[in-house]
């Protein structure tokens, strides 16, 4: 591409500095897809479970891969940056986090990541924050850990109903690890799960009453008790004292921590 003359025409560039930058953006582009189409292969398939040996493979397969990967995000932090804010699937997200020793330079760019606009970024970011605080509990941990806490406790206020119940639903095994890695945070995560499940359950005994129309429907009109919208307050209600419940068990009862 160098060696080719410059030609100031149009949009084309114009310099050897823009041509540097478009194969230097170029080339993080291909190793980018490259590192996704790898990730990829680490999901486990229906076949992995079923059949036998296959989740041997899929280990030995899973530590080559994650091997790789390591010298990769080494050689180029930039990678992992551009990666991570592509996003890949949730599950892999332990994988990643134990089989690839360089995913601590992660914390330098989750902030960032959990400032995006897109709700399904913020919630990977408060994901792999979860994971990277059982791995690594370390100050700058607890610090992002304590800024995915606020920024939930936030976003409570100014989602919309449908919008709060699936981004809760998502993060609430994160609240889990955090308090398990974290006991410190423990007040901060029974206090978000307190204000969550409040909004839910009013959310969810908003949907049950009946409103002043339907009194007055005939005996042949069917009025539904639950809508889905209600339906979907009331699981969470129960999620949440499934999490209180692992909260307790792992977080508090476990000997580990004392």
């Amino acid at each position: 591409m160098l060696d080719k003359p410059l030609i100031d025409v149009g949009n084309q560039v114009k310099s050897d500095t823009d041509r540097e930058e478009l194969k230097l953006a170029l080339v993080a582009s291909q190793e980018s897809v490259a590192v996704q189409i790898l990730l990829e292969a680490c999901l486990e398939t229906e076949d992995d479970r079923i059949k036998p040996g296959r989740q041997w493979a899929l280990r030995e397969i899973r530590g080559v891969i994650c091997s790789y990967i390591h010298q990769v995000f080494i050689a180029e932090p930039s990678l992992a940056k551009l990666v991570h804010f592509q996003g890949y699937p949730h599950e892999l997200l332990p994988m990643t986090v134990r089989g690839i020793p360089s995913m601590h330079i992660c914390l330098d760019f989750i902030p960032e990541l959990l400032s995006m606009v897109e709700m399904d970024k913020q919630i990977f970011a408060i994901d792999l924050t979860s994971h990277l605080s059982l791995q690594y509990a370390l100050p700058k941990s607890l610090s992002i850990a304590k800024l995915c806490l606020n920024t939930l406790t936030t976003l409570l206020g100014v989602l919309s109903s449908d919008t709060r119940v699936e981004m809760s639903r998502a993060v609430l095994p994160c609240i889990v690890r955090f308090s398990e890695a974290f006991p410190p945070l423990l007040d901060e995560c029974i206090m978000f799960l307190m204000q969550l499940g409040r909004i839910a359950e009013s959310q969810s005994a908003l949907g049950r009453s009946v409103s002043l129309p339907n009194l007055y429907l005939g005996p042949e009109a069917k009025v539904r008790s639950h809508s889905k919208r209600s339906q979907y307050a009331e699981k969470l209600v129960d999620e949440i004292k499934e999490t209180f419940s692992k909260l307790l068990d792992e977080a508090i009862m476990n000997p580990k921590i004392y």
